[in-house]
């Protein structure tokens, strides 16, 4: 998509410079297809790149989450200290643990690190394109979290 984006834009260039005009006239109106191939993603297969398991998944008693490496982490609803919905174009749901250890498996110190994590334990989750989408699941946060307010589970509380 980048290679086929740079390509408009040097077609655009000789036009511009057939025409007589500065060869950076008009550049700007690709601002909206930047953003377009920006965040429209392709589905690629099983297998590929992104990963094939769902993000997120919640039960009665936990929530799961999927990670690198195709693994899957279980919280117990009584060991979730913290779960929230943050951003919105590009959401995602951050969680973290009471007790590391009680999870399923445990976890280790920054052992999910990645974009967005500010905590030892802190789980990121990315949620962009995922359905039902991030409004569902903030409502069910907030029905299965025993002490969540609604600040917490909308994102609002910093």
């Amino acid at each position: 998509m980048a290679l086929g984006l740079l390509a408009v834009a040097a077609i655009g260039v000789v036009i511009n410079l057939a025409r007589g005009r500065p060869w950076w006239d008009g550049l700007w109106t690709y601002l909206p297809l930047v953003m377009l191939f920006h965040f429209w993603r392709l589905p690629t297969p099983p297998g590929g790149s992104q990963r094939t398991l769902l993000p997120v998944r919640l039960d009665d008693q936990r929530l799961e989450m999927s990670g690198p490496g195709d693994t899957t982490l279980a919280i117990d609803w009584s060991n979730v200290e913290r779960a929230e919905i943050r951003g919105r174009l590009t959401p995602s749901l951050h969680v973290e643990p009471v007790d590391p250890e009680r999870t399923r498996p445990p976890m280790r110190r920054w052992q999910w690190a990645g974009y967005g994590q500010s905590r030892p334990y802190e789980i990121v989750v990315p949620l962009t394109g995922m359905t039902p989408g991030p409004g569902v699941l903030r409502r069910e946060l907030a029905r299965r979290l025993p002490g969540a307010t609604r600040e917490d589970t909308l994102g609002l509380r910093q």
